[in-house]
């Protein structure tokens, strides 16, 4: 079982549970040293390397191997998967985390907003995307 830090959309549990079909236990955490930001044609968002920076995140604890080749199917080809280490209240622990790998002059300047992707967005991921990326992972891994 491994751990994965997540900063974006996973962090609405309806969409980790729909993906994976699991329920997780988490644990709030912070990654140092990146930043967040919108990708310019998403409704996501992506983190990449800044010195002196942080982002707020969760840390999705024993997320199994099937659970993971499904995130890292979502994420897709513009993340990579990175085994980071992450601060919890008490303590550090390394964990998988999807990193922004292509042009980042694709991202805004400003960070991805939590509130405006649960007011405008959640309910279209929930409804198609979720299910739609669980069709395709299925069809093509099963």
């Amino acid at each position: 079982m491994q751990h994965v830090f997540v900063y974006g959309t996973l962090l609405f549990p309806e969409i980790l549970e729909g993906l994976t079909g699991r329920t997780f236990s988490v644990q709030k955490a912070e990654l140092y040293n990146f930043k967040r930001l919108r990708v310019a044609e998403g409704d996501y968002p992506a983190i990449i390397a800044a010195e002196g920076e942080s982002v707020s995140g969760m840390l999705v604890l024993n997320v199994d191997a099937r659970s993971m080749e499904l995130l890292r199917f979502y994420e897709g080809e513009d993340y990579d998967c990175r085994k980071l280490e992450v601060k919890l209240k008490k303590q550090s622990v390394f964990a998988h985390v999807f990193t922004w790998n292509n042009d980042p002059g694709l991202l805004t300047e400003s960070d991805w907003n939590l509130k405006n992707f649960e007011q405008h967005f959640l309910q279209d991921y929930i409804r198609y995307v979720v299910p739609e990326t669980v069709a395709e992972f299925t069809k093509l891994f099963s």
